[in-house]
């Protein structure tokens, strides 16, 4: 379980504070990249002959969101799973707001599931949630499933996170890793961005997101950080 607290602490030590980030993307894959817009996150994308600059601005983390907690599971199309169902209502229950219930299921996902960098394990919910193990990929997939299945619209980001080199799966020509993790819907706010890995209910300037989603690894892309700092 070592690895997980230590990948979760290097994400949880990134600033929460209002900031903006100016990057280069360049290389064949750098067109995954485009305008994005969620509740307290921006991302401007300027493609030129260089490559695609991105402007990256994140507000402040605000307080919980509270939003009444009215469930509703009917645009979902979940495959029976009565476990993950019962861990759901047992997670929800007793909530009167969503933010609650966010917090209870993203913080039983960091805690449950420990971090696993093998690229070979199966990412899908039912076999995060019966190895407990995962990396990035799993912990959105399981964070997304019981987020459904607690009647909240949620889905899984792809994009990359700029972070340290001692980040598992660190690759230096992104200055970070290919990283996943979800967007999760209230009435209230609209969507807005959040890491089941990191226990995180915001992110901030480090985290890049895909515009267009990538259905294999991408081959070609390179991502420079120009410049950072906090507003």
């Amino acid at each position: 379980m070592k690895t997980i607290f230590a990948v979760a602490a290097l994400l949880a030590s990134l600033p929460a504070a209002a900031e903006t980030a100016v990057y280069l993307a360049h290389g064949r894959d750098a067109s995954l990249f485009g305008q994005y817009d969620v509740n307290g996150f921006s991302m401007e994308a300027y493609p030129g002959r260089a490559g695609v600059r991105l402007i990256v601005r994140t507000a402040a983390a605000g307080a919980e969101g509270r939003s009444p907690y009215a469930p509703d599971r009917s645009g979902f199309r979940l495959p029976p799973a009565p476990e993950r169902d019962a861990l759901a209502a047992r997670l929800s229950r007793g909530k009167t707001v969503e933010g609650e219930v966010e917090r209870a299921i993203l913080g039983w996902v960091s805690a449950e599931i420990a971090y696993d960098a093998d690229r070979g394990l199966p990412q899908d919910p039912v076999s995060v949630f019966a190895s407990r193990r995962a990396h990035c990929v799993g912990f959105a997939e399981l964070a997304v499933d019981l987020l459904r299945r607690a009647g909240i619209a949620a889905e899984t980001v792809q994009g990359v996170l700029v972070a340290d080199p001692s980040m598992p799966g660190y690759a230096p020509e992104l200055g970070g890793v290919y990283h996943r993790w979800v967007k999760i819907y209230s009435p209230g706010r609209g969507w807005r961005f959040a890491d089941p890995l990191a226990r995180r209910l915001s992110v901030n300037a480090h985290y890049v997101p895909f515009a267009h989603r990538s259905w294999t690894r991408p081959e070609d892309l390179h991502l420079q950080r120009i410049s950072e700092g906090a507003e």
